[in-house]
């Protein structure tokens, strides 16, 4: 059976007009709820999510321009480097001066006996005039050189901190190195207290008498000399 379609009345239209407008604001608000934020202030402070912050930080660009706070840290840093810097000088300084100028005193005293030996043993050829005392003298300004500050120091033999390079072993293997065995065991030192032990025993030099202070001293008297006021040349051991 065919039913004609009921026209809507006026009243019936705005009823009708009214519930699709309600459907259509409905699923306006709906999608706005949908693309809207929750909290207000994430725009501002992130959500709060671990991952949404994590990764909104990797996204921000980091600040190429020094910040007060970088600056202050790079003041303070280097403050507090300079002040470490003089507090260790100062704890440091006189030890490692005291230790090093004991060091050198005890490595320039065995140089010094060395050159007085050899200068004494030329002083007392030097009358002879003859190779025996040429070869003491020439031997005794070879000693100078090499026995020299600037030999004896430089830097072969020596490290930019002040220890020395060469090998240097205790007398008695139970103890420590001391500064005598430092000085004893510098290859300069060794060398020539070789050279100087020959020329003790190439003229029998009584060392003993040099060591004592209180012992008798022999004087040349002025009687004993020549008429023509030249010392007698002799071949004779060196008489100490």
């Amino acid at each position: 059976m065919y039913q004609k379609p009921r026209e809507l009345s006026g009243e019936d239209f705005h009823f009708s007009q009214g519930r699709v407008g309600l459907v259509d604001l409905e699923m306006e608000s709906s999608h706005i709820a949908d693309t809207a934020p929750s909290n207000p202030l994430d725009d501002v402070f992130g959500s709060d999510g671990g991952g949404d912050a994590q990764d909104v930080g990797l996204q921000a660009p980091e600040s190429t321009h020094p910040t007060d706070m970088s600056r202050l840290q790079t003041e303070h840093t280097t403050a507090g480097y300079r002040e470490g810097v003089s507090v260790a000088k100062e704890a440091s300084i006189q030890s490692g001066f005291d230790e090093g100028f004991s060091l050198g005193a005890t490595i320039g005293q065995q140089a010094g006996r060395l050159l007085g030996l050899l200068e004494g043993i030329s002083t007392a050829l030097e009358s002879l005039q003859n190779e025996q005392s040429a070869a003491a003298s020439k031997l005794l300004d070879e000693a100078r050189d090499e026995l020299s500050t600037k030999h004896i120091f430089s830097a072969e033999y020596w490290a930019a901190d002040g220890n020395w390079t060469y090998l240097v072993e205790p007398k008695d293997k139970e103890r420590d190195v001391l500064f005598p065995d430092v000085a004893e065991a510098h290859p300069l030192i060794r060398k020539w207290a070789a050279i100087v032990d020959s020329q003790v025993q190439q003229w029998h030099i009584q060392l003993d008498v040099l060591n004592d202070e209180t012992g008798p001293r022999v004087e040349v008297n002025s009687e004993e000399r020549g008429e023509s006021g030249v010392v007698q040349r002799t071949n004779k051991a060196l008489d100490w």
